[in-house]
């Protein structure tokens, strides 16, 4: 296909994505049955009024959003705002929707979801933003096209564009950063590096979630940049400030106002490697968080105040585990060939260790024990390993991008199940496994398994069919589920 034509279908997909997802919000999903949309929610009425910036402790839900969220006879009275320790970037952003809202309409059912389409238009800014970023990566148009329009159709992505939630706004900005960090990669030059560095602070003032991304792109950025010397300590130094000015401008407001820079809740216990690989085993915190990631729908809304939820399961899972399967193998196969000499050797041994620890002892129990699932979550933890000799060397930058978006995964992804153990020590069961964390690095996921495995195949009409091939498919399966399980589990609850 022509460049000149694949970018006017991606433009066609990302409308087609808002329309969906602008749908889904104005009449389908009910409110509040996407994930702490009546905090976020809250937040943003909150700063339409003039009531200032959110503060845990201070902030509140509103009376009129728990009369319409709890239908179980309680008073309508205001409750601590839980989600208030959130920057506030997104919901500034959003305020002008609720205000448009309040301009031609007062009936609280249609402001309630004003905020909703700012989702549905950060969701379709990701997918074109996507394109560049795997443009930029160096691959070629269809597939760039196929690998952006397939995220459109992940369920989980989808439902969240239909709420009042960050997480598809923030999976923005994880784009644009990407797309710095790889112009980075080309250039060598600082004034990429700021930009890389301006990228990640506005991710980090959307949700915290962005701090592990910006240490790991800042520990692969240091390598890369031209200068020697004390001069690159000096610059890597500055992108550094810049990419954490935002949150540590955010942390520091905290301790002014309430005296401590905490802005998450933190287990008392100090970290302990034995009860860490313990809770993996014990607890199947993988398999819910891929799970979550690909398919996780409700909330409180259907439910009157209580959460009501499901996953996505069986036949509407399966196509998502044999792409992830594909992906992951065909990832190894490129990685075993792209790293050479004695690098090669030390991380194939190393990614086979981690493979049979996670096969034969971590993922052995628990909902993930079945054998195409253990698979799937042993190669999606070792094959990253792989692509660590291209992360730091000074690689031609579609290798470096391949090598640095796994290291990015693998920081990530150890952030992400230390802060679940975490929780796990505060709660005393299972909690944080949210696969949407995960929307906050998407193009590096696709960056990571998907662009090592398509290196494989050499572009031509049977690949090309075979990814538009495979797009249909998604597309299919992800509306299958919508209309098949997704609409008759928000019919079955509460009115």
């Amino acid at each position: 296909m022509r460049r000149d034509a694949v970018e006017r279908a991606m433009a066609g997909v990302a409308i087609l994505f808002f329309v969906k997802a602008a749908l889904l919000a104005l009449f389908v999903t009910p409110l509040w049955d996407v994930p702490d949309e009546t905090g976020h929610y809250a937040i943003v009425q909150d700063l339409a009024d003039g009531r200032g910036l959110p503060l845990p402790g201070r902030s509140f839900v509103g009376s009129d959003v728990m009369a319409r969220w709890i239908r179980k006879g309680q008073p309508a009275a205001p409750m601590l705002n839980w989600v208030a320790q959130h920057p506030p970037l997104y919901h500034l952003v959003a305020v002008p929707f609720l205000l448009g809202a309040r301009a031609v309409t007062d009936d609280p059912e249609w402001l309630w979801r004003a905020p909703r389409l700012l989702s549905a238009i950060s969701g379709a800014l990701a997918l074109l933003l996507f394109f560049r970023v795997f443009r930029e990566a160096g691959a070629d148009p269809l597939l760039a096209f196929t690998a952006s329009a397939a995220i459109g159709f992940v369920p989980t992505f989808t439902h969240l564009s239909s709420g009042t939630n960050h997480d598809v706004f923030l999976a923005a900005t994880g784009g644009v950063a990407a797309l710095c960090w790889l112009r980075l990669l080309q250039t060598s030059q600082f004034r990429d590096g700021l930009k890389m560095g301006a990228a990640l602070a506005l991710m980090g003032a959307v949700k915290l979630s962005a701090l592990p991304v910006a240490a790991a792109l800042l520990l692969l950025s240091w390598p890369r940049l031209a200068a020697r010397g004390w001069r690159r300590l000096l610059q890597w130094s500055a992108v550094a400030a810049v990419s954490f000015s935002l949150p540590a401008l955010w942390a520091l407001r905290h301790w002014w106002l309430l005296g401590n820079t905490r802005v998450h809740p933190v287990s008392s216990r100090p970290f302990d490697l034995g009860s860490f690989f313990s809770y993996l085993r014990a607890e199947p915190v993988v398999d819910h968080t891929f799970k979550n990631f690909v398919g996780l729908i409700g909330c409180t809304g259907s439910g009157g105040g209580d959460v009501r939820w499901f996953q996505i399961s069986g036949v509407f899972l399966a196509p998502y585990l044999l792409l992830a399967l594909a992906a992951c193998l065909g990832a190894a196969a490129w990685l075993l060939r792209a790293a050479g000499g004695r690098g090669r050797a030390l991380a194939g041994a190393a990614a086979a260790a981690v493979f049979l620890g996670c096969f034969v002892w971590l993922f052995a129990g628990g909902d993930g024990a079945e054998p195409l699932k253990r698979v799937v979550y042993s190669l999606l933890v070792s094959v990253p390993f792989l692509a660590l000799p291209l992360a730091f060397r000074r690689e031609e930058p579609e290798a470096a991008a391949i090598g640095g978006a796994n290291f990015v995964f693998l920081v990530f992804s150890l952030a992400f199940l230390v802060n679940s153990w975490g929780a796990f020590q505060i709660y005393g069961q299972m909690r944080a496994t949210n696969g949407r964390y995960f929307l906050a690095i998407l193009p590096f996921l696709a960056m990571a398994f998907v662009f090592p495995a398509a290196r494989l195949a050499r572009p031509g009409p049977w690949r090309d069919r075979a990814l538009l091939l495979l797009l249909a498919a998604l597309f299919a399966v992800e509306t299958a589920f919508f209309l098949l399980r997704v609409i008759p589990f928000y019919r079955a609850g509460v009115p």
